[in-house]
């Protein structure tokens, strides 16, 4: 019994001397944790930029003048209310926003893992990192980015905001951040896209009856310079399409046909457009060509129909109507990069059509179904390189929606929100 007793009493003492390394275990010296919107984990290319936060709080019962120890491809944002400085000073159980910048073309090829470690400054004039009073987050929250390749970029027309924005795609989820506005004043815009060599970026603005053109940065996703692009003969343009060797501008007209104009090379400016008439067209809402520039296939919204067209040149005749029980309103019309598949957002009824693209020459659409995707307005859906994400602005929520697109019969599922913000009344999209 009484070595019992004994045993009891060491077991009392040993809880006393470990108590303090597991309140410290429990409770950081500087808690550091992410907010609510940063993601620590990431697969970032090599041409973005992606930024994270964290609330560091002084858990200690003096005041601490902290610094945070460098990491390679991490820089540190300074200015802002209540942003942690370099160094910063907290009173006991204050708090700071500590913001940053990681650059993708700057990390190293190993990548990072850990951090940020927060640590007090050495003192003495020296604001060193101290490395026997540091702090970082919680395995879960360390800093964990690898790099890849280069990324590419989604460009939104903001119907209702007149304007474009840019946000960076991440190729591993396909979710949108760093959205800006990269460009302002388009009336209407709804249809964008790129000539075929990614350098010049084209709006239609619907509410103007005008196409823009501007210069577009393949690596930073910027568009610059951006002037009217001339052109005659358009009566609320909705779309931006282009013969494979970019020579060629196409756009369907609300009021009117599809018109295409020459292109000028150098400046991306339009000239000697030719307006195009069908008795299939109705109000015609979005347009697109195949691969080979063969095949034009124009949403009807008037009529619920889908018109599939010769085209030669600047020639766009010979219109076969598509129609069905599904097809309702289109308002967009996309073709999968492999152009096995063609995609109808309905405005009518806030769903997305999928389609089989026949492979006979003819490019009729075959075994259509209603997908998943939350599509609610006008624009239309478009597709990262490797068609593995699909896109689907939403102008009911102001959101752009990110889906899964499934290899077989190229339906969408797990559609989410896509992370993407600051869009107004989103509509046309495009990938570059």
């Amino acid at each position: 019994m009484k070595q019992y007793k004994n045993d009891i009493a060491i077991f009392i003492a040993g809880m006393f001397i470990l108590a303090p390394s597991l309140l410290y275990a429990a409770q950081p010296k500087f808690s550091i944790i992410p907010t609510a919107s940063s993601i620590t984990s990431l697969l970032l290319p090599n041409n973005f930029t992606e930024t994270i936060s964290y609330q560091v709080t002084n858990n200690t019962k003096i005041t601490r003048t902290l610094t945070m120890v460098p990491i390679t491809g991490v820089s540190q944002t300074l200015i802002g209310s209540g942003i942690c400085g370099n160094p910063f000073t907290l009173t006991p159980q204050q708090s700071c926003t500590l913001t940053l910048t990681i650059n993708g073309s700057q990390v190293p090829s190993t990548g990072i893992l850990g951090g940020p470690v927060i640590c007090k400054i050495n003192g003495g004039g020296d604001t060193g990192p101290d490395p026997f009073l540091c702090s970082q987050p919680s395995q879960a929250n360390i800093l964990d980015i690898s790099v890849t390749t280069s990324g590419q970029h989604a460009y939104v027309a903001n119907q209702t905001g007149n304007s474009v924005s840019v946000c960076q795609v991440n190729p591993a989820t396909g979710l949108l951040s760093n959205c800006s506005i990269a460009a302002t004043g388009l009336t209407g815009v709804e249809g964008v896209g790129f000539n075929p060599a990614g350098t010049l970026f084209y709006t239609a603005n619907l509410g103007a009856s005008t196409i823009t053109v501007c210069n577009a940065n393949k690596t930073t996703g910027a568009l610059s310079g951006c002037v009217n692009a001339g052109g005659s003969g358009f009566g609320e343009p909705d779309a931006v399409a282009f013969n494979p060797g970019g020579t060629i501008f196409y756009t369907s007209n609300v009021i009117g046909g599809v018109s295409a104009c020459l292109v000028n090379s150098s400046t991306g400016q339009l000239s000697g457009c030719v307006n195009n008439t069908s008795p299939t067209f109705s109000a015609t809402s979005d347009m697109t060509l195949n691969t080979a520039g063969t095949l034009a296939y124009v949403a009807n919204r008037g009529n619920s129909t889908v018109s599939v067209c010769n085209v030669s040149g600047q020639s766009v005749t010979a219109c076969n109507n598509l129609s069905g029980s599904l097809i309702n309103a289109p308002e967009g019309i996309t073709l999968s990069p492999s152009g096995l598949h063609a995609y109808i957002a309905n405005a009518g009824d806030g769903k997305v059509i999928a389609c089989d693209i026949r492979q006979d020459g003819t490019g009729l659409l075959d075994n259509c179904f209603a997908t998943d995707g939350e599509f609610h307005g006008t624009g239309n859906v478009a597709f990262n390189n490797t068609a593995s994400y699909a896109f689907v602005p939403n102008q009911l929520t102001n959101a752009v929606f990110v889906c899964n697109v499934t290899n077989i019969d190229g339906g969408l599922s797990g559609c989410i929100t896509s992370r993407g913000n600051g869009f107004d009344g989103p509509s046309g999209i495009v990938i570059n």
